[in-house]
Parts: C-alpha cells; sequence; structure tokens
C-alpha cells in the first residue's frame, strides 16, 4: 500500500509540471504572433511611403498649413502670382476692363504660357509681399510668409529682401532712385544736403531709408527716426508734400515718370545696389524651378521685344515707365 500511495504522489507531480510548461509555451506563443503581426504592419506602412502613396508635410514660419504638398508637383495646379497695381504703366487696374494690366502682367502671362502653367493674379496691398514701418527693418510680408501665394511679381532684388525670400532671374534692368519735389521745387529742395530734411518712403519701393542710408554722394543720408515718414502710395505722400510734412519723396524714380503732381530733380541716382524686376517667392516655393527657364526663352525671344514696345502702344495712357529704361536690349 505504502508503494502504491508513493506512485500516485510522483504521478501528480508530473502532472503539475507538463501543466505549467503548456502555459509558458501558450504564453511565448501570443507573444510571438503580437510581435510578428507588429512588424508586418510596421512593414506595411514603410513600403507605402516609399511608393509615394503617402504626401510629403513640410511645416514652415508662418503657417503650419504653408509649404511644399503633393499639388507642388501637380501640373494642372493653380499658381497665385500677387499683384499689387502700382498705378502706373507696369501694374494698373484698367477702366475698361477692371482688370489688373501693364508691362509685368504681360511678362506675367507670357511666362507661365511658355511653361504651361495655369497662374492666376491675386491683387493685394504691398505689405502682404514686404513691409515697412519707420524706424524699424523690413521684412517679409505676412501673405507670402503665411503662403497666402505662390509669389510676389515684379519686386526688385535687393540683400535685405535675399535673405528672407528667393528671387527669380530679373526680367528688367537695374532701376535708379530719385527724390521729388512739388512741381519747380518751391522749397530750394538740396537732394545733396538733406541733413535735417524730412523725407516721404513709398511702402513696397526698393528705394527706402536704408537704401539711402548707403549712398555716398548724400550728406545726411542717414535720417533719424523722426525725419523718415512712410507712405502707402505716392498719393499720400503727395498730400504730405502738399501740407510741409515731408520736405520731397524719394523712391524709384519710375514711380515719378510722367507725372504733373511731383517733379523729379535729380540725376540717375545708384544710391544703394537693386537688381531688376523678379518675382519673390519663399525658399521652399517650386515656382522659380519652371519659372526661370520659362523666362530666359521669353526673353531671348521677338515677344519680350513686342511686349517692351506695348509699354508705349498699349500701356501708354499710364504714367511709369519708357522701355529704353529698362527692358534687356532695347
Amino acid at each position: 500500500m505504502q508503494s502504491s500511495n508513493s506512485e500516485k504522489e510522483l504521478y501528480k507531480k508530473d502532472n503539475s509540471g507538463s501543466a505549467g510548461n503548456g502555459k509558458l509555451y501558450l504564453v511565448l506563443l501570443v507573444a510571438a504572433v503580437c510581435f510578428a503581426f507588429a512588424a508586418f504592419v510596421i512593414a506595411i506602412v514603410s513600403l507605402s511611403m516609399q511608393n509615394g502613396s503617402a504626401s510629403p508635410s513640410v511645416v514652415n514660419v508662418g503657417s503650419s498649413a504653408a509649404g511644399l504638398t503633393s499639388d507642388d508637383y501637380n501640373d494642372d495646379r493653380v499658381w497665385l502670382i500677387h499683384n499689387g497695381h502700382a498705378g502706373y504703366n507696369v501694374q494698373y487696374i484698367s477702366e475698361k476692363t477692371g482688370k489688373i494690366e501693364g508691362f509685368d502682367v504681360d511678362i506675367f502671362n507670357a511666362v507661365c504660357r511658355i511653361a504651361n502653367k495655369n497662374c492666376k493674379l491675386v491683387a493685394d496691398v504691398w505689405s502682404n509681399c514686404w513691409d515697412s514701418v519707420t524706424g524699424e527693418t523690413s521684412r517679409g510680408g505676412f501673405g507670402l510668409m503665411s503662403g497666402w501665394f505662390d509669389a510676389c511679381g515684379g519686386w526688385r532684388v535687393k540683400p535685405d529682401r535675399q535673405r528672407t525670400f528667393a528671387f527669380s532671374d530679373p526680367f528688367t534692368e537695374s532701376p535708379h532712385q530719385a527724390f521729388a519735389t512739388l512741381p519747380g521745387n518751391p522749397g530750394s529742395f538740396d537732394w545733396q544736403d538733406i541733413t535735417g530734411k524730412t523725407i516721404g518712403f513709398i511702402d513696397g519701393s526698393s528705394g527706402d531709408e536704408f537704401c539711402l542710408a548707403k549712398s555716398e554722394e548724400i550728406v545726411g543720408a542717414v535720417l533719424p527716426t523722426e525725419n523718415i515718414q512712410h507712405c502707402i502710395t505716392l498719393e499720400e505722400c503727395y498730400d504730405l508734400l502738399v501740407d510741409d510734412t515731408i520736405d520731397a519723396i524719394f523712391a524709384d524714380a519710375t514711380w515719378f515718370r510722367g507725372r504733373t503732381d511731383v517733379e523729379e530733380i535729380t540725376d540717375r541716382l545708384q544710391a544703394c545696389p537693386v537688381g531688376g524686376s523678379a518675382m519673390m517667392a519663399r525658399y521652399d516655393s517650386k515656382l522659380i524651378d519652371w519659372w526661370n527657364p520659362a523666362q530666359a526663352t521669353l526673353i531671348a525671344s521677338k515677344e519680350y521685344h513686342e511686349i517692351c514696345n506695348d509699354v508705349k502702344v498699349t500701356h501708354g495712357h499710364q504714367s511709369g515707365y519708357d522701355p529704353e529704361d529698362f527692358c534687356f536690349d532695347y
């Protein structure tokens, strides 16, 4: 009997060990299946991203929604070009059509056609491309920084702007700057010595106070803040001339061409290094990649000179540029 009981106890111990091993095997099996499933899911996601099914995501200054998307690689997308409709013959609103017209617009249309791109003009204030505030460093406009437009069209290439934005190749020659007063210069303003004078500057013009400060031929070119007045438009600066708030206006000379309410009183000044008119875009924009080769094709063609001729023929009723002043090889 004693032998029989010992065998039963041994049998129970053997069965208990087998059950414990079975549970351990089951846990290991479940863990292995979970690990294999997770590895399978990761592999599928990785493969789908390599095949391009996942769109790139880029976050930039100004807006988390701005920047490169899959649309930047789509030939059918609409490219938005800011236009400030300056009111002279490069950019103005036609009284007949109600649309923005001018030399710049003709260039935009031709380049977009050559590149086979769908472009649309967006009318907006200059400050949404480049913002200037009296006494502060000029900076990128909120609209372009935030991706409201793909580019701002017809902006001069300047070192301070290049620190913020990318530029296409210019489609015009470099401009020069000028001072302007009321007709006849009734205050006998001496542009070669502006010590103590108050000067008006037009927002968006490359001829700003920082440009003026670089001039080596003008005494008093570095103005104190209280002698700087900013205007949204030339007309606003004109009103400041009339009421003696400012002594003169400083801007790109083209602002004064063909006008009878103000008079340019300087020779051709090259107060600061400024390039010709170009497309100004964020550094992550794809527009310049296709714009430059299409623009080069245009400038090398007869059509470019026809567009220059139209400055006088089609847009001659507006004040502003003479094509001899800015067109290449004209």
